[in-house]
């Protein structure tokens, strides 16, 4: 049993191009429609959180059943992964569902 590495805060910030689409979007709407800028800014904050929490609980809860990491050798192997990506995309989407529909 290998003891796992510590992650850089490279890798913590992995999906960083979703937060930066996230700020040029609400630099668009701060433009265009200045008194929503408010509600989309809630908006975009609990949407990235909801992601970035989803993608580092799936992380954290499987820590050696990444999608990455799954070496096929088989025809088998190939569904395998599909069901690894399958588990993760439910967990962000969870994540993403419980922060916008809760508060």
């Amino acid at each position: 049993m290998t003891p796992q590495p510590r992650y850089n805060l490279l890798d913590k910030l992995r999906i960083g191009p979703w937060l930066i689409l996230a700020l040029i979007t609400t630099i668009g709407v701060a433009l265009l429609y200045p008194h929503q800028l408010g509600v989309l800014l809630w908006s975009l904050t609990k949407l990235c959180w909801g992601a970035y929490l989803g993608y580092w609980i799936d992380r954290s809860i499987f820590p050696y059943a990444r999608p990455g990491d799954f070496q096929c050798s088989n025809g088998n192997g190939l569904s395998a992964i599909a069901l690894l990506m399958l588990r993760r995309a439910i967990i962000i989407a969870a994540a993403i569902l419980a922060l916008g529909l809760g508060v």
